[in-house]
């Protein structure tokens, strides 16, 4: 009998009984109200998560098994809380030579050559010359930049997917040479910059080797921290590179996030900060939204998604007001 197809877990409804590949993410050990372990695992592929519980023989299990696995699970599908779950009958490894792992890696999707084509073509339109050597050394570093153009920019929250730190790079350009001639105080060719380095730092920091994680680098600096030192090791190749637009570059980079405890070490304090601060927060939550609203389990019938931790609230999926909301 040929093997059933396989089902995304974006379209399962939350009814089937399953039995298929996925990759297994995050393992926590959880107790029963009697006492007794069990293991919720977090399921991924290409289209989402989901949560499913070994209920039975956890110990067991967790000894078999450890996050960026490829296993083959066998179990029931229903909704709990509004979300998808499963109750885990079988879980075991896959040879991950027998795995198409496009299936499992959730990818941007845009066109990656028109992305990076894209910014190529953002990098010749800057008119400094000292901020168009400095974007040089990155683009025509070939090798480097692809593993820029593959990297995630984020593992969960908001393009977390091959390519979501380009495709979130290029976004923030082409909205900020929007908005420039409407704001003439604004350094149209300092801010691109500064887009292109605030997130530079993400391509050490993260790994997307199957479940996207953070590097030991990456945890013990954080992508601020590496992005600033990368801009210094480039900015020390290029001869003579003013020092007062290295320091409002390095301002760039430290003050994106915007607010101490959210990671920057300073807050925004020129211009071209401060629209990045809220140009890079815009995009973020614009993703997220519209991620809510794809791996939303509640029924088409309903407005509402489930409570959304991010938003910290419900998110409206209903039609639009006007019917101009594009898809």
């Amino acid at each position: 009998m040929p093997e059933a197809p396989r089902i995304d877990i974006a379209d399962l409804t939350g009814t089937e009984a399953v039995d298929q590949v996925f990759l297994l993410g995050n393992i926590e050990v959880r107790q029963k109200k009697n006492g007794e372990p069990f293991l919720n695992l977090e399921l991924v592929d290409r289209s989402g998560r989901m949560q499913a519980k070994v209920w039975d023989g956890a110990e067991m299990t967790q000894r078999k098994i450890r996050t960026g696995d490829y296993v083959r699970v066998r179990g029931q599908v229903k909704i709990y809380n509004k979300r998808l779950d499963m109750a885990i009958a079988t879980i075991i490894t896959v040879d991950e030579k027998s795995v198409d792992k496009g299936v499992f890696v959730p990818r941007t999707k845009k066109d990656p050559v028109q992305l990076a084509a894209a910014w190529k073509e953002i990098v010749a339109g800057v008119k400094n010359d000292w901020l168009k050597r400095l974007l040089r050394t990155f683009v025509e570093d070939e090798q480097w930049f692809a593993k820029f153009c593959e990297s995630p920019a984020a593992v969960r929250l908001h393009h977390a997917c091959i390519g979501g730190l380009l495709e979130h790079v290029v976004t923030l350009a082409r909205a900020a040479l929007a908005i420039a001639p409407l704001y003439p105080g604004l350094d149209k060719d300092l801010l691109v910059t500064g887009i292109f380095l605030h997130d530079v730092g993400k391509v050490r920091e993260l790994s997307s080797d199957r479940v996207f994680a953070y590097t030991d680098e990456g945890r013990l600096v954080g992508h601020i921290a590496i992005g600033s030192q990368m801009l210094e090791e480039v900015v020390a190749g290029i001869e003579g590179f003013p020092e007062e637009l290295r320091l409002r570059l390095q301002h760039m980079i430290l003050a994106h996030h915007g607010q101490l405890e959210y990671g920057s070490p300073v807050k925004p304090m020129t211009l071209e900060a401060v629209a990045l601060h809220y140009l890079d927060n815009l995009d973020a939550k614009i993703f997220a939204f519209g991620k809510a609203i794809e791996e939303s389990t509640v029924g088409d019938a309903e407005n509402w998604t489930e409570y959304n931790k991010m938003f910290d609230g419900y998110l409206w999926k209903g039609p639009s007001a006007t019917g101009e909301a594009q898809q």
